[in-house]
């Protein structure tokens, strides 16, 4: 009988190897685990932007139409109560009313117009401006201080405990509640209610804020007599009060752009004025050279969709971050149809990234295609962010700006906008504004 001797040194090595083969397979496990997490960060990032997305969009459209209405009313019971069938019908929110603050003894508010789910709401409960029981309803409060008062939970709010036993029998979860403001004075407020809990985010009570101060000027006009018709002299007086309020809509979107993404704050205001001196230096109409410039402020609110983790990201982008970075001006798009601007904003906002020969995106549009607009904003972009500083890289500077558009001139770039550009900024000296 033969006995086989083992090796130890044998049985030692295939140990090792087996903690090797061990430990790789942990370190993988781990780095499977790492990516898992981070698609389920970016998961719940995208959901919550689409929702804050899905609002604001509401409240645009919302604030676009009313401001319709108010060019067009002549009288100041059909424009409150437009106002509350617009919000409701077309803002998508479950009640609207506006209320009058009354200087009597119990302070009382006055129901002036309301649409929507009321189903007896108003016989049931008692409301005032006061600082008894019946003043803690978000009404009373907001007139009381003059401030928006918001309620994202009224089940949850203890400080609406009066009132909110009706307003839950109503199935309202949430309400703001906007003063309307004469002098620096509240005389009343108007209240939106929603079924869903958690809206009426800062961007959101902000817009609708808008929607109320512009309501308290067309109740003004009215009961001043001042009428506004598309009359040749009136006309004009119109389009100014529209431009001014989609001026405040412009600013709303510009700081919610900002916030979302600091490190490229300012960035849109100095591509709009590079914008409006190319287009003033091609000699483009007055009005066109507003749309560009409006346009160049808010070219980048699609934006507002993509994760913060990934505008802010100090490395270079994956496929996969870079391909959502991609979307926002199809996003930016959607957001501003609700929007009856002018001009093509929406249009523009859609195409500043396609190039001449195709290779842009979302669309792949060629020259023939992208409106000019787009082309002016597009080399504008490019030139402001290769000339600034980003997370990722420091600034590339102004020359090398240039001569990015000058190689690409034709290819990438329009001909016509680039030799313009190239002139402000070669012969006329022009500069950014920090």
């Amino acid at each position: 009988m033969h006995y086989i001797n083992e090796n130890p040194a044998k049985k030692v090595g295939s140990r090792e190897s087996d903690k090797n083969r061990s430990r790789e397979q942990l370190i993988q496990e781990l780095n499977s685990l790492r990516a898992k997490l981070k698609e389920e960060r970016l998961n719940i990032e995208r959901s919550r932007t689409d929702y804050e997305l899905k609002m604001m969009k509401r409240a645009l459209k919302t604030l676009s139409s009313c401001h319709k209405v108010m060019v067009r009313s002549v009288n100041k019971e059909e424009l409150l109560q437009d106002i509350c069938r617009i919000i409701v019908e077309e803002g998508g929110y479950s009640m609207a009313w506006v209320g009058l603050a009354v200087d009597d003894k119990k302070k009382s508010i006055k129901l002036l117009a309301e649409s929507g789910n009321s189903d007896g709401f108003f016989d049931n409960i008692r409301m005032s401006w006061s600082n008894d029981r019946d003043g803690y309803c978000p009404e009373g409060t907001a007139i009381r201080t003059g401030n928006p008062f918001v309620v994202r939970d009224i089940l949850s709010n203890p400080e609406v405990m009066p009132w909110r036993g009706e307003a839950l029998k109503q199935g309202f979860s949430s309400v703001v509640s906007l003063p309307l403001m004469s002098n620096g004075h509240p005389f009343g407020a108007l209240s939106i209610y929603s079924e869903e809990t958690d809206v009426f985010d800062d961007e959101e009570v902000d817009l609708l804020k808008r929607l109320a101060d512009n309501l308290v000027y067309g109740v003004a006009a009215i009961h001043t007599h001042k009428k506004l018709s598309w009359a040749e002299g009136e006309a004009k007086k119109s389009l100014n009060k529209l431009r001014k309020a989609f001026g405040a809509i412009v600013q709303v979107l510009e700081k919610t752009v900002e916030i979302r993404d600091p490190y490229t704050a300012g960035h849109q205001r100095r591509v709009a004025d590079l914008a409006r001196c190319i287009a003033q230096e091609m000699g483009l109409s007055h009005d066109r050279i507003d749309g560009i410039k409006i346009t160049g402020i808010i070219h980048d609110i699609g934006k507002i969709h993509i994760p913060a983790e990934i505008l802010s990201k100090p490395r270079a982008l994956t496929k996969i971050e870079f391909s959502l970075i991609k979307t926002h001006p199809q996003v930016g798009a959607d957001i501003l149809k609700a929007i009856d601007f002018p001009w093509p904003v929406d249009k523009i906002v859609l195409q500043h990234h396609e190039r001449v020969d195709g290779s842009g995106y979302p669309h792949g549009l060629s020259k023939k295609d992208i409106l000019l607009e787009a082309r002016i904003i597009g080399v504008a972009d490019v030139v402001e962010a290769m000339a600034s500083h980003r997370p990722y890289r420091p600034a590339l500077g102004i020359d090398k700006a240039l001569k990015e558009i000058s190689d690409n001139r034709g290819i990438l770039y329009d001909r016509d906008v680039v030799d313009i550009c190239q002139k402000l900024f070669r012969e006329k000296n022009y500069q950014f504004e920090n």
